[in-house]
């Protein structure tokens, strides 16, 4: 099972809350789910998107961060919007895998 930091779950999975005025990185630990041997070559992190979202959920960058690990910085998104965000990567052994998890984008405060 992967280690999960700042994550929240329900009976749809995994999601984190983000403030709309927030850029922060989001990681993926890849480290349980890759063959014995293999890294990451690549990742493609992709939104899915809300019809007529004024404001949608960003991806600003996003890289490789080691041969485990995926990360994309992440901004914007309309208060009560709930996005889909997944990363597709490729591996040394050229597998492809893909995982996801949703960001609910809602006004935090202490």
């Amino acid at each position: 099972m992967a280690t999960l930091t700042g994550y929240l779950r329900d009976n749809k999975g995994v999601y984190i809350e983000k403030d709309p005025v927030s850029i922060l990185d989001y990681s993926l630990d890849w480290v349980n789910y890759l063959p014995s041997g293999s890294s990451l070559t690549s990742a493609t992190w992709n939104i899915v998107a809300i019809s007529g979202d004024a404001s949608p959920l960003t991806i600003d960058t996003s890289a490789v961060t080691s041969t485990t690990k995926t990360t994309a910085n992440i901004s914007a998104g309309t208060v009560g919007n709930i996005y889909t965000v997944e990363c597709t990567i490729v591996t040394s052994d050229n597998y492809t895998d893909k995982r996801n998890f949703r960001v609910s984008v809602k006004n935090r405060s202490l």
